[in-house]
């Protein structure tokens, strides 16, 4: 009834006079009860009308901002659910093709070693070829490179291969132990061999961005929100792999950044020591657009590395069924702190097994009603298939899925066989489920091309979303997801004026355009974020 209301005041004279006005568009909503619209008015920093262009701009007074779309396409402002953003200190990065065998990064380093510039390590991203290449250890790299560091990064975020100066730029000594929930390879002599797992990446990780310096680790959240502004992203949901959390919020206020950010903890304990963040230390929300609730978990890894838990073996290695980083109690210990406190989960899981083990620590933990208000998350859910997604729904389980993974069909038929593609990477099937779903980066941050990942889903076609779908998915259900729903990701009265104006008709474009589009005008509580300046006013 509000929105109804609020809408047929647009015809009233009583109604306020707008700071901006916005008219003679194409304008989706994401609201179900009025998908599109002309044009919408703006009173301070909120929404005040959306209608046809003589209700709307009858709301204009002398001082009111005109903008004159001219037909161009209005969506609410991308809301990234899943996006990782970790201050490092300079890189020289090489590009080597997708899947590179070892005598391509040999050539790659030779190369780097000419070109790259002094003190700078050098980081190569490599796939999962490489990583079962088992004679491409710290030894190899050594041989190759001894005198700066060199990190061998999976692209899944899930491994990487560190020569010997790599492992000393972050202080991974050869008595250092496993932290919970990760592995450093040893060789045969118990030697570190230069590989790294889980929960131990993620702490050399957060070992590398320590050493950025305090003035250019706000400098490199503010160079990515210019970059997310400029694709029309208005919030971002980062998933706490930046450094201790006070020190990730220091840096975000110090960095004064145009986009609302969600910055989630990540719990991390190393070796025997304390786990590090596990309760929140610093304020809910320390300005008004950093929220810093929350806290993530990493319960496998992924299919291309065969580290996601399995219920039955992979197709390729039929002894190998992955394995869960954390144990069954620490999982229960885990969701036992989100349920008896307001602080909101995410949980990793790409597997069945993990996704299973994740459900069931759900359930005993409390009941469903009480789930169901905290929306527990799952990040991925690659597997969550027919036979968990009643146990999902009726937990009130938020899946936010990635669609950058599902341009890798060869790889996950490679792992899992053709049987298990009919039930992977789930969209399609959830929103007929009733579960809510959520669309994060976690990879290329363009929502645009996420968006043509989505349609298209090569890897199960079945499970591909219409546009529209994915634009909600991407907006309004990435506000569930935080449950920022009221306040954002639709354009309605009372909501968030947060919004992107696009080069390009999103809904019509053909497919292979939809990477090039980019935001013209992006409105952040209906100031002007970015502004490509062609729009006339």
């Amino acid at each position: 009834m509000f929105m109804v209301a609020a809408t047929l005041g647009a015809c009233s004279a009583a109604a306020p006079t707008a700071d901006t006005v916005l008219f003679n568009g194409k304008v989706f909503t994401a609201n179900p009860g009025q998908p599109w619209a002309e044009a919408l008015a703006i009173r301070g920093e909120r929404i005040i009308a959306v209608g046809d262009n003589a209700s709307i701009t009858a709301q204009a007074g002398a001082s009111t901002r005109r903008i004159d779309l001219g037909g161009r396409t209005v969506v609410p402002g991308f809301n990234d659910a899943h996006v990782h953003v970790a201050p490092r200190p300079p890189a020289y990065r090489v590009v080597v093709p997708e899947e590179p065998t070892a005598g391509m990064v040999e050539q790659a380093l030779q190369a780097a070693m000419r070109e790259a510039p002094p003190g700078q390590w050098v980081e190569v991203e490599i796939g999962g070829q490489l990583l079962d290449d088992v004679s491409v250890d710290r030894a190899w790299l050594d041989a190759r490179v001894s005198d700066r560091p060199v990190i061998l990064q999976a692209f899944t975020g899930h491994g990487m291969i560190m020569n010997s100066a790599a492992l000393t730029l972050t202080g991974v000594a050869e008595s250092i132990p496993d932290p919970e929930g990760g592995r450093f390879g040893r060789d045969s002599s118990g030697r570190l061999n230069g590989r790294v797992e889980e929960y131990a990446e993620q702490m050399v990780r957060r070992r590398l961005t320590a050493l950025v310096s305090a003035a250019d680790a706000p400098a490199a959240y503010l160079k990515m929100s210019r970059e997310a502004v400029a694709l029309g992203i208005t919030s971002v949901q980062e998933m706490g792999l930046g450094g201790r959390q006070a020190k990730v919020v220091g840096d975000l206020i110090a960095a004064d950044l145009p986009l609302r950010w969600r910055a989630m903890r990540f719990p991390l304990r190393e070796g025997g020591g304390d786990l590090q963040d596990s309760k929140p230390l610093v304020p809910p929300q320390p300005t008004r657009k950093i929220d810093a609730r929350g806290m993530k978990w990493i319960l496998d890894g992924t299919p291309i590395d065969r580290l996601a838990a399995l219920r039955a073996p992979y197709a390729d290695r039929p002894n190998v069924s992955g394995r869960l980083n954390l144990s069954l109690d620490r999982l229960a210990q885990i969701v036992g702190w989100a349920y008896g406190s307001e602080d909101p989960l995410a949980v990793h899981a790409v597997g069945d097994a993990a996704i299973a083990a994740y459900l069931s620590a759900l359930e005993a933990a409390g009941s469903a009603d009480t789930w169901r208000a905290k929306r527990p998350r799952l990040e991925h859910g690659d597997m969550l298939g027919p036979d968990l997604l009643p146990r999902a729904k009726t937990l009130g389980v938020v899946v936010v899925q990635n669609p950058a993974h599902f341009m890798l069909r060869a790889a996950m038929v490679a792992r899992l066989g053709e049987l298990r593609m009919k039930t992977m990477q789930p969209m399609k099937s959830l929103l007929a489920a009733g579960i809510p779903v959520a669309i994060g980066s976690d990879g290329p941050l363009s929502p645009f091309l996420n968006i043509m990942f989505a349609t298209l889903h090569p890897v199960n076609p079945a499970e591909a979303l219409s546009r529209e779908e994915a634009v909600t998915a991407y907006t309004r259900g990435s506000a569930y997801a935080e449950f920022m729903e009221k306040e954002k990701g639709w354009l309605v009265p009372g909501a968030l004026a947060d919004l992107a104006v696009l080069s390009a008709d999103l809904f019509t474009v053909p497919t292979e355009q939809l990477p090039g589009l980019h935001s013209v005008l992006t409105l952040i509580g209906g100031q002007s974020a970015h502004d490509a300046g062609v729009l006339g006013r």
